[in-house]
Order: C-alpha cells, then sequence, then structure tokens
C-alpha cells in the first residue's frame, strides 16, 4: 500500500478534458488510498500573464475560431521533430510559469501523474520525480511522447499497439472519468429528478461551441423534424454561455414535445443516464462517459485534430456518428431511435484504478 506517498497530479485547462481527468484521477485516489497525500494542480492557475495568452488562450482561439489553422498545426506538428521544438520553447515556457515549476518543487511529491503532456517539458532538468503521463483523446499525438514519461497510459490497446510498433511502451488504462459514473443510481429516480413524467424517449444536447451546427438551430430542426413519437429534449447550454441559454430560451416546441433548458448540471451523470441520445462535442472525456454508461453518441462540431480521431474511433467501432449538419442530426436521432442495435455497446472498467494500481506497484 502507498502509505504516506505524495502525489501531485498535474492538468492544464485547454479545454476542460485535461482537468476533468485530474480531478477523476484525485477522488478515486482520496477514496482508495486514504492514507496518501495527493493535490491536483491546475497549471493554468500558476502561470503570469503572457504565458496564459500563449499556453491557454492561443488554443481556445484557434480551435474554436480559426479551426483550419488548429488543424494545420495539430497534424504538421504529429511528427518527432515536436520534441526537439519543445526543448527549444521550454525554457521560454517555463519563464512564465516559475509560479507552477515552485509549487511543485516545494510540494516535493513522490510521484507526478500529468493529465497534459506540457508540465513534462518544462519541468527543470535537475527533477528526479518520477512522472506518469495520461492521454486524454483517442488518439497519441508525438506531443505526448517525451522521453522523461516513467509512465504512458492510453485510451486503448488500439492506441497502445500502434505506439509499440514505434517503439514506445504504454499501458491501455482508458481515460479516467469522474468516479459518481461508477455509482448505481436509480434511473426512474433521475427522470422524476429532471421533471420528466412520461416514458419518452430523451435526447440530450451536451454544451457545444463553434462549428457549422449551432445549438439553436440543432434544437429547431429537431423540433421540425417528423419524428413518429413525442421527444423529451434536454439541452445544456454551459454556465458561462449565457448568449446560448438566451437563444435556446427563445425556442418553443410543438406540442407534441417537451424541452428542457439548463444552464449547467453538477452530476452530468445523472443526465446521461437517462438519455437515449447523447449529442456532444468529441472531446475525449465525454466519449468515455457515454461509452462506460452505453448510450449513442452522436458528435457535432468536432474541433479538427484530436476530435477528428475521437470522431474516426467511435465510428470505427459503431460506438457513435458525426451529424453534418442540422438536418443531418434530426435524421440521424430517429435512426439511432429506431435501429437501437446499431450503436454498439463497450463499457471499460474504472481506469483511474487502473493506472493507480499501475503507478503504485512500479
Amino acid at each position: 500500500m502507498p502509505e504516506g506517498k505524495k502525489i501531485l497530479i498535474v492538468s492544464c485547462s485547454t479545454g476542460s478534458g485535461h482537468f476533468r481527468a485530474a480531478e477523476a484521477l484525485r477522488l478515486t485516489c482520496e477514496k482508495l488510498y486514504p492514507d496518501t497525500q495527493i493535490v491536483h494542480l491546475d497549471m493554468a492557475n500558476h502561470l503570469d500573464s503572457i504565458a496564459y495568452i500563449y499556453v491557454v488562450s492561443f488554443y481556445s482561439f484557434f480551435s474554436k475560431l480559426i479551426p483550419l489553422s488548429y488543424k494545420i498545426v495539430y497534424h504538421v506538428t504529429d511528427h518527432w521533430f515536436v520534441q526537439k521544438l519543445f526543448k527549444i520553447l521550454a525554457p521560454i515556457i517555463a519563464i512564465g510559469s516559475r509560479k507552477f515549476i515552485k509549487q511543485i518543487h516545494d510540494y516535493q511529491a513522490d510521484l507526478i501523474i500529468s493529465t497534459h503532456y506540457l508540465p513534462q517539458f518544462i519541468l527543470p532538468k535537475k527533477n528526479t520525480t518520477p512522472i506518469a503521463a495520461v492521454v486524454t483523446d483517442y488518439y497519441a499525438h508525438k506531443i505526448w511522447l517525451s522521453p522523461k514519461n516513467k509512465n504512458l497510459f492510453v485510451p486503448t490497446e488500439e492506441v497502445k499497439n500502434d505506439l509499440a510498433k514505434i517503439g514506445i511502451n504504454s499501458v491501455a488504462s482508458g481515460i479516467p472519468i469522474h468516479p459518481s459514473f461508477f455509482e448505481e443510481k436509480n434511473t426512474q429516480e433521475l427522470r422524476t429528478k429532471f421533471n420528466i413524467h412520461n416514458n419518452w424517449p430523451i435526447i440530450l444536447l451536451m454544451p457545444v461551441s463553434g462549428g457549422n451546427i449551432k445549438p439553436e438551430q440543432a434544437v429547431r430542426h429537431i423540433f421540425s423534424h417528423n419524428f413518429n413519437r413525442p421527444l423529451n429534449i434536454i439541452a445544456i447550454s454551459g454556465k458561462n454561455n449565457e448568449k446560448t441559454f438566451n437563444k435556446l430560451s427563445e425556442l418553443r416546441p410543438s406540442g407534441r414535445h417537451n424541452f428542457i433548458l439548463l444552464k449547467n448540471v453538477e452530476n452530468i451523470d445523472e443526465l446521461m443516464r437517462i438519455a437515449d441520445v447523447i449529442i456532444s462535442k468529441a472531446g475525449g472525456l465525454t466519449i468515455s462517459e457515454a461509452l462506460f454508461l452505453q448510450k449513442p453518441i452522436i458528435i457535432i462540431n468536432p474541433i479538427p485534430g484530436q476530435e477528428d480521431y475521437n470522431t474516426a474511433y467511435l465510428e470505427k467501432n459503431q460506438y457513435g456518428m458525426q451529424a453534418h449538419s442540422s438536418d443531418d442530426l434530426a435524421s440521424k436521432i430517429e435512426l439511432v431511435l429506431s435501429k437501437p442495435d446499431m450503436i454498439h455497446k463497450k463499457s471499460y472498467p474504472d481506469p483511474s484504478k487502473i493506472i493507480l494500481e499501475h503507478v503504485f506497484k512500479n
């Protein structure tokens, strides 16, 4: 047992997936290994203002507003030269990350688990603390493959085998998801909790932004599509997206549908459990959550790059599909509802447990 060990979990809020995976690991470790000391450090909270711009803001700007440029950069850098490039850039990034590096130094961890690729590059050479990296998408971009990684955890056996072909050892663990997904919950009670008092199918629209399909367009086309049954449509705008919330609140369903609009939900697993179809972007965490609950997922507005790979993984294994327009989305919802067996079911064990068991044994 890892009694008394000090574990530091590091993430960086360039997108929510890295942070959520780190939190899943922290919460699971606190539950399974209560005698360890564990801290989750979000790198984004310990950058100076300039470093924050080029580490966090640039990602958000290019991935959402200029996705083609982000796609080009993603694929061009999926090459071994990215390791050399970051060796050159690391000292520059480290200048703006001094508070972050000091936090790591002061904590004196026995082990660092990173759910983002960047910390491995900027930690000083004198750092001797073992580092384990957890890939949070269904493809391992070369930027993740730092020689500083003592352990590398990847989402699938397929990714593990691909890396083995180029001489990289890894562990197929899955992507860590919140412990609440592994709890037993009564779905009928959850339907009542969300004020659903019928047996109609539930369509869950998760927060999305950017891309060709706007949330209000998606909901409007679902309302107008000629489904052969009434539906419950639950849309989540996102707590910091007032504009989308206001646009969605103006929509009125036809008399045969039930529409529920939410800004945010603390326990997202509860809505995902009762959904018959989930509509979402192709984030690695959201896909993993849907797969564990064995829910069909329809992808809209994937960010070019890693989310293209995530979507391809879904479609290749028939766990879900992508919609390319609002009309296409409505048609694919109807297809999934009428032929539920066309979507394969896949449920993984708890990735956090696999990762923690492995790092504590090695």
